[in-house]
């Protein structure tokens, strides 16, 4: 199993009112990418130095008990070079054996660092992923006395510090959980959403009750995400309406207090269209400060909608971080680490992620065209059009 160095991004927010519909991006939460830069800037660990001349200077207790054993051997074959150059001396005959051994002695003087080098290395990937293990918000789980395949061992490439399970299994489904006290509630009354205040409980508990769970058919399944099929995007657009419509329902008791994310071909279409427009303007949003509005205004204007809104998310899907190909699993994480976020964390952006995903400012009588792409940059769009 491929191993993947994982770590936290986060969300920086703004809501800007465009048409019908709100127009948010979602940044790495400010703690996350507190974490992220941390960690870049973390001194590298020191490589592994080469075997010095035995001494009498005692090793300190931290040595490497391997380290130590390398160095009694380098020390072995000096004394019996040293044997063997008395020998040459008194037995002539017996020279060329002593030099032949002193041959293979420097040999393996020149392979051990060699090694070392490679021992450590394995020790820095340790490293690594005990530091991300302290980095990701965990649920405490029940222990488990049988153990698991290391072929169905996932690794979390989530980077918005919403936990997933470290094995995957074939009938995995997600969903997200209303933590207690949420600022949205259903007023019963006047059929529509209420937006109350956000408590740091309510966030923090939002992070223990939702979890993604890997498939191992999707953690077998390699995602080229420059090249992204209708049929996959189809699937992926469905999997995010699921989480949001089922949450919808979660918290309006079932009551169609709005209409439901619907996929269709036009909302498909459009959504890629916006990822070629972020493409080809090389339109990073965190780093251009908020959604490249052109090529939403020109999206919206070539489909003749009626009102739109666009939340989008970073990722670590093209990130140097992930060792070996990108897999469907790893894609569906983002997806949902991403919405987790704004829904439950997304006091920095006003809530306007979380407003625009339960369709709070959408005509509620009109139905709701939804579509999910990726760009270059690893960024997820999540367009909903009417």
């Amino acid at each position: 199993m491929r191993k993947i160095k994982a770590f936290s991004l986060l969300l920086i927010a703004m809501s800007l009112m465009l048409f019908a519909g709100n127009i948010s991006e979602t940044h790495i939460s400010v703690n996350a990418q507190d974490t992220y830069q941390t960690k870049h800037k973390k001194k590298p660990a020191k490589k592994a130095k080469k075997p010095k001349k035995h001494t009498k200077t005692k090793h300190k207790k931290g040595t490497k008990k391997k380290a130590t054993k390398k160095k009694k051997a380098v020390k072995k074959h000096v004394q019996k070079t040293t044997k063997a150059k008395k020998k040459h001396v008194k037995k002539a005959k017996k020279a060329i054996k002593a030099k032949k051994k002193v041959v293979k002695h420097k040999k393996a003087k020149k392979k051990a660092p060699k090694k070392a080098a490679k021992k450590v290395t394995k020790k820095k990937k340790a490293v690594k992923k005990t530091t991300k293990k302290k980095n990701v918000v965990t649920v405490v789980k029940p222990a488990t006395t049988t153990p698991k395949s290391d072929a169905n061992q996932y690794e979390s490439v989530d980077g918005f510090n919403y936990p997933s399970d470290d094995y995957a299994t074939p009938n995995a489904t997600d969903t997200l959980n209303i933590p207690s006290g949420y600022l949205f509630s259903f007023n019963n009354a006047t059929k529509q959403m209420d937006q109350g205040t956000a408590s740091d409980a309510s966030i923090q508990q939002s992070r223990q009750i939702n979890t993604f769970h890997p498939s191992t058919a999707d953690v077998n399944t390699k995602v080229d995400i420059n090249n992204i099929s209708t049929d996959l995007q189809r699937q992926l657009s469905q999997y995010a309406a699921n989480l949001v419509n089922d949450l919808r329902h979660k918290l309006a008791n079932n009551y169609p207090y709005t209409q439901d994310l619907t996929v269709t071909n036009r909302a498909l279409q459009a959504s890629s269209d916006v990822a070629k427009g972020y493409n080809n303007d090389n339109w990073n949003f965190s780093d251009k400060g908020g959604h490249d509005t052109a090529v939403l205004n020109n999206v919206f204007k070539n489909y003749q909608f009626s009102g739109y809104g666009e939340n989008i998310a970073g990722s670590l899907l093209t990130s140097s971080y992930i060792e070996g190909p990108v897999t469907l699993a790893n894609v569906k994480e983002s997806i949902y680490g991403a919405i987790c976020a704004m829904m439950f964390d997304d006091a920095s952006s006003n809530w306007g992620h979380a407003i625009n995903f339960l369709g709070i400012k959408f005509d509620s009588s009109a139905r709701q065209e939804f579509g999910v792409s990726i760009d270059k940059m690893g960024q997820i769009h999540y367009e909903i059009y009417q």
